[in-house]
């Protein structure tokens, strides 16, 4: 006898699905699974993945229904895995599975994938759904989508702390072989990302200075040290005879919570020294330049005025 409650348990714990083996184990004989077919109660997704009649079809169960086809090592992957993060995307993102290489999948309405170096380590359950991990997701993000795309979907899961730039190098380093799609994207931003050491300082250095240099506006002094309440600190970017402070947030250096405490406090003392204090995220300086250098020209217009 079919045991309808516990049908009912599965496919609820699998966005209304059901496969042929899950129905085969619950009592369910082909001839019923035909009669349930013919009477609309089961409607076929993909061979041996069907939809429980009357739910609602979501993107999350089209990606599940891929899954379950396809079978052994496979989880949503690119865009899909992206949007299964929360990143958001300039376009909708198209169902997209990664498999083991040596496998093959024929799935209607489903990019398929198939990698030589993906690992069970890269798959995680998200949403009950296997899904590449968010430092994965990054890198076969740029095979397919722009630069620009990876590079905001780096700085909002950095700023969600859900990745570092610790992990998502080493992943780089891991996966990326010789050749690799994605992996020259990927690498690019990380780069304009280091977070500690002279190279990811200089480079920030130099696009604020050479923003400022295009805009015909001084260039402002870096890692400008001042003495704040007995205490030597160093701001990020300074007009000092203008008393302007530029800080610029939302790197990972700046998401630690005692660093992120520590910044704040120094704001306050330099606003209460009379410094003006602005702040800029990494993205805006390195995605956004005309912003940056319209909010430069309007403090040093005011400070000038002064």
């Amino acid at each position: 006898m079919v045991n309808e409650r516990q049908l009912a348990k599965v496919a609820a714990q699998q966005h209304a699905l059901i496969t042929s083996a899950q129905l085969r184990d619950l009592g369910v004989s082909v001839d019923e699974r035909v009669h349930r077919l013919a009477v609309g109660r089961l409607q076929p997704v993909h061979r041996g993945v069907y939809r429980v009649g009357g739910s609602v079809i979501t993107f999350e169960q089209q990606l599940l229904a891929g899954c379950l086809a396809a079978g052994g090592l496979v989880g949503a992957s690119h865009r899909s895995a992206a949007a299964q993060w929360d990143v958001d995307l300039p376009e909708a993102p198209p169902v997209e599975l990664s498999l083991a290489y040596g496998r093959s999948a024929r799935l209607p309405g489903v990019q398929v994938h198939r990698s030589t170096d993906l690992t069970g380590a890269h798959i995680v359950n998200r949403r009950g759904i296997p899904t590449t991990n968010p430092m994965r997701t990054l890198l076969d993000l740029g095979a397919v989508v722009p630069v620009g795309v990876v590079s905001d979907a780096l700085d909002d899961l950095i700023g969600r702390r859900i990745v570092t730039i610790a992990g998502v190098r080493r992943t780089l380093e891991e996966t990326a072989g010789r050749g690799r799609r994605g992996a020259g994207a990927l690498r690019e931003v990380l780069d304009l990302r280091t977070e500690d050491g002279q190279a990811g300082r200089s480079r920030l250095e130099a696009r604020l200075s050479d923003l400022a240099k295009r805009a015909g506006l001084p260039c402002p002094r870096f890692q400008h040290p001042i003495l704040l309440d007995g205490r030597r600190r160093r701001i990020d970017f300074a007009f000092p005879e203008l008393m302007i402070a530029i800080e610029v947030d939302g790197y990972e250096s700046h998401t630690r919570y005692d660093v992120f405490q520590d910044d704040r406090v120094r704001g306050n003392e330099l606003q209460l020294a009379g410094w003006m204090v602005i702040h800029f995220s990494w993205h805006q300086v390195t995605r956004r330049p005309g912003y940056v250098v319209s909010v430069l020209h309007q403090a040093l217009a005011l400070a000038a005025a002064a």
